[in-house]
């Protein structure tokens, strides 16, 4: 065979072959008898093509195997830096930091250095920054990181997530990715590759999957033998409820968190109907279709929406944000000086394949009875309900109760519990006419651990070289849903004792 003219052409697998622009010789039996055939490269790719396995959802792109290297832009939000609270062997130390100023990425560079010098298992993280109004396009220099960080100003984001697949970057960014229907609109092109690139992934911090009390639930729900599926509806109640309440002012990692002070400004950080509702629609597409593509037309209908604000003193804000007062940026919301008003609350009721799903978000300056940030869930199940909500020493918990005292539902509870794959030695106890799901302590991660674990999951995607076309379904029903909510809402006065 000649051997000029070599050209190398790559497959979706790791193997790359070489071809020659000269006639292979090549030999066939046929009845027994060799005879030989010529052939041109170009058939000889198309067979080499087809016969190495070049399928799946996205066949054009290759495995990638260098580290990621991480670009974080402007990061306004704590987020950011919990991707970072520990180190990992698929992404390297550097880490390029990109602002308008360092005022506005002081939060983020504190909790980095905090983990640094911690003494348990110390991070060796070394950012390399950069400050200027020209930051986004320094952001994109060759030598940069090859993976975009992103968790701050939300309207702008959808525009940073544009410029990342415009430069062949991938993007993994804190919630909500859009903040209005305009911003949904840029998403859906992006996703569905109008001009994009169809080997960069984007993909959200999705971090309640893997709390064990929400796998627990999905597990029993899917357990059609025992639970008989969801309602469709009860009296008017929704089968799906959550409802959870929020406080400006709080400590994370041990230190008060100070939120800079565009997470006032809802024109920026997006209601509270496009934010922290974000998780929640997630948890009913993961537990009800899971790894299954979602049909917006046919599977996701608003049926109604309202939002209503919360007023923060001049002295609260300073706690929540160490600033010295109500900045400029925020005078279009600061009422006689004495409050700024953020319309973060927010309710949405809608049905996913059917089923009646309702959605309560509410954000208080402060927790005033110590207790925190809290969280109730309920699931009406043709056999029974199950409730996560605070047990007797105020930790959140699953609780089941069933329908009726049909006998035997202690023996189906404990069989369903021990069917769970890869969450051993939960057990169950009665609680008057319910029982407590008692999950063993060794399963439970902090909030700030799950985002290792959804940090696992993109990398791992990453690694594939595809996102899967249900995770896209997924992102693109939920933001397909909640700025729809936000676009269609009543404005109601605050209930009360949040006025």
């Amino acid at each position: 065979m000649g051997m000029a003219c070599a050209k190398r052409i790559g497959c979706c697998s790791r193997v790359t072959y070489t071809w020659y622009t000269t006639q292979f010789m090549v030999i066939k039996s046929e009845n027994g008898v060799c005879k030989m055939r010529t052939l041109s490269y170009f058939s000889l790719l198309i067979i080499f093509l087809f016969g190495v396995g070049c399928t799946g959802e996205n066949p054009s792109n290759q495995k990638r195997e260098e580290k990621a290297r991480l670009t974080v832009i402007n990061p306004q939000h704590f987020h950011a830096a919990l991707v970072q609270k520990h180190m990992h062997p698929a992404i390297d130390s550097v880490v390029h930091l990109f602002a308008d100023s360092s005022t506005t990425v002081k939060g983020y560079k504190q909790l980095i250095a905090q983990y640094n010098m911690r003494e348990d298992d110390p991070t060796h993280w070394r950012i390399i920054d950069y400050y200027g109004a020209n930051f986004l396009e320094k952001a994109f220099d060759p030598v940069t990181g090859n993976v975009v960080i992103l968790a701050g100003d939300n309207q702008r984001k959808i525009d940073y997530i544009q410029e990342s697949v415009r430069r062949g970057r991938d993007v993994f960014a804190d919630k909500p990715l859009v903040i209005d229907v305009a911003g949904y609109r840029k998403l859906n092109a992006l996703m569905k590759n109008d001009g994009g690139k169809e080997s960069v992934l984007v993909y959200d911090m999705m971090t309640e999957r893997y709390d064990v009390k929400n796998q627990v639930v999905k597990s029993l729900l899917n357990n059609q033998a025992f639970s008989g599926g969801l309602v469709n509806a009860k009296d008017g109640e929704p089968a799906i409820l959550f409802q959870s309440v929020h406080h400006f002012i709080k400590d994370v990692s041990g230190k008060p968190l100070l939120r800079p002070a565009l997470f006032f400004d809802t024109e920026k950080q997006g209601e509270g109907l496009v934010d922290v509702t974000t998780h929640y629609i997630d948890l009913v597409q993961w537990m009800l279709s899971s790894e299954t593509v979602i049909d917006i037309d046919q599977d996701v209908k608003l049926t109604g929406s309202q939002r209503w604000k919360t007023s923060l003193s001049n002295e609260q804000f300073q706690s929540a944000t160490g600033l010295p007062g109500f900045p400029s940026v925020l005078q279009k919301h600061v009422v006689g000086n004495d409050y700024v008003d953020v319309f973060c609350n927010g309710k949405m009721e809608y049905t996913f394949k059917g089923i009646p799903v309702s959605i309560d978000v509410r954000w208080h300056a402060e927790s005033l009875d110590g207790r925190g940030d809290q969280f109730y869930a309920r699931f009406l199940g043709n056999s029974f309900t199950i409730e996560i909500k605070p047990d007797e020493s105020g930790k959140a918990a699953v609780f089941i109760t069933p329908n009726d005292d049909a006998d035997g539902f202690e023996n189906q509870l404990v069989d369903a519990l021990d069917a769970i794959k890869g969450l051993p030695g939960i057990t169950a106890e009665r609680v008057a006419n319910a029982f407590k799901i008692v999950i063993p302590e060794k399963l439970y991660l902090s909030h700030e651990d799950h985002f290792a674990k959804v940090l696992d999951g993109f990398l791992r995607y990453r690694k594939d070289g595809v996102l899967p076309a249900w995770e896209k379904s997924f992102i693109l029903a939920k933001y397909y849903l909640t700025t729809k909510a936000l676009e269609e809402a009543t404005t109601i006065a605050p209930p009360f004792g949040q006025e």
